[in-house]
């Protein structure tokens, strides 16, 4: 007879591991919510009601709307009359994940010019094709505040910033404004003194700005986007003969600058149409410069 060894063979299996519970209901509300299917402002049922509904314990229920509110797709609001709602995700988030990227994997700033030269062309050109009378007149607002600013290096740069923010926002581009919030911020902190420590240069930047203005006042999505490109680029020139192909960005201890929006439509300061017409010389400007 054969000898039967199968007692004494060794069988291995691989450890399995199963989701957290919390995971998986957080990951099935997340899908309802991210489909349309709960809108924004939607009441969740409450930790009691969805523990009755799922079988899952009120800790557990608890801990998945916590991921939800940290994604930012609830708000949770304490006290009677509380609860959770739906929520459309804010875009602090998404600047909040993009700095400590920058930051923590040495981003250098050449690579961060990189960038920021396609963006603010897309952005330009966007502004160009969707800006509205309110966006234009933040636009000449803003410009006015760069030229106001020319003589004082500090407030200038910060113009400036709110300047390049302003034609971001007017393509009405939530994603690029997201983006562009944090690479302004980050090129901004990461800005030497020494390449506009010259009223010479501030005044050329501000023609150029008020170049692109005048394509985008024209509604010449080509021009305005043919313009930046050629703006900041330079920018990025003048930025890598600082020394700056390698260097890494660093992290500014105060927090970063969130450029305005511009006015509701309907209050807009008088004389604003006039300013676009002749202040700022927008139209003939497009008409001299469109190429």
């Amino acid at each position: 007879m054969l000898e039967d060894n199968s007692r004494d063979r060794v069988i291995a299996l691989s450890r399995i591991t199963a989701p957290k519970a919390s995971d998986v209901l957080a990951e099935v509300l997340r899908a309802r919510i991210r489909s349309g299917e709960w809108p924004e402002g939607l009441a969740l049922p409450t930790e009691r009601d969805l523990s009755t509904q799922t079988g899952l314990s009120r800790t557990t229920v608890r801990e998945a709307l916590r991921m939800l509110e940290v994604d930012g797709l609830i708000e949770i609001r304490p006290g009677r009359g509380g609860g959770a709602r739906v929520r459309r995700p804010a875009g602090d988030g998404l600047s909040r994940h993009l700095e400590l990227f920058i930051w923590g994997r040495n981003i250098s700033v050449e690579h961060l010019h990189d960038v920021r030269t396609a963006l603010e062309a897309l952005g330009a050109e966007g502004a160009a094709r969707h800006r509205t009378e309110a966006d234009l007149a933040d636009l000449v607002a803003k410009t006015e505040a760069v030229e106001a600013a020319v003589r004082d290096l500090p407030r200038y740069l910060d113009a400036n910033l709110a300047w390049h923010m302003a034609v971001v926002r007017a393509s009405h581009n939530e994603l690029l404004i997201s983006f562009m919030e944090v690479l302004s911020n980050a090129i901004h902190e990461a800005t030497e003194i020494e390449a506009f420590d010259s009223e010479d240069v501030r005044m050329s930047t501000l023609k150029i700005h008020r170049a692109i203005l005048a394509a985008i006042v024209a509604g010449d999505p080509d021009a305005a986007r043919r313009r930046m490109t050629r703006h900041v680029s330079a920018a990025r020139e003048v930025a890598l003969a600082q020394g700056g192909e390698s260097k890494p960005v660093t992290p500014s201890a105060r927090p970063p600058k969130r450029a305005r929006g511009p006015k509701p439509p309907g209050v807009n300061p008088p004389g604003v149409t006039a300013k676009l017409r002749h202040g700022s010389g927008a139209k003939a400007s497009a008409r001299k410069e469109a190429k």
